[in-house]
């Protein structure tokens, strides 16, 4: 091969596999999942974050599907809502989806910000009140590291969270 190609070939095989985010394995939750929705703030990597999630479903499934069938995958409790960081002084919000399982004897969000770059935050420390674990993103840019989040009151006149 000609060194233009073996040079092509390293830097789309490490475009690939360096952009590659693990994610953990989750298995349905043996424990009550506590009620997510709402608003919570705090810090990813140091830098603001907030994270609105709009809906929690007490089954969607991860998994592939064909038309409503499921392939491959289980079924796994979810959350979607807008997640809003901070990059270079500007906020940006974006959709995400999460799931909720068992990782390593822990209930664990994992949440995907449905963007092209790549992040992702995981989240061992789930419960009414706090978030807390870590994000990463492919851009370096973007915030990487340590996440907590708190959940803030509830807006409603009567204090009951949607």
């Amino acid at each position: 091969m000609s060194p233009r190609l073996n040079g092509v070939l390293a830097v789309g095989l490490a475009l690939l596999f360096g952009g590659c985010v693990s994610t953990p394995s989750l298995t349905r939750p043996v424990s009550q999942v506590p009620d997510l929705r709402g608003t919570w703030t705090g810090t990813w990597g140091g830098t603001p974050l907030t994270l609105v999630v709009v809906t929690q479903e007490e089954a969607p499934t991860s998994g592939v599907y064909v038309g409503p069938w499921l392939l491959f995958g289980q079924q796994l409790p979810g959350v979607s809502g807008v997640l809003t960081f901070t990059v270079g002084n500007e906020a940006i919000s974006v959709n995400v989806r999460g799931r909720l399982g068992d990782s390593n004897g822990r209930l664990t969000l994992v949440l995907d910000p449905l963007t092209v770059n790549g992040e992702q935050i995981t989240l061992t420390h789930v419960d009414e009140h706090r978030l807390a674990g870590v994000g990463t993103s492919r851009l370096t840019w973007e915030p990487q590291g340590p996440v907590e989040l708190a959940r803030q009151a509830a807006d409603g006149p009567s204090g009951v969270r949607p």
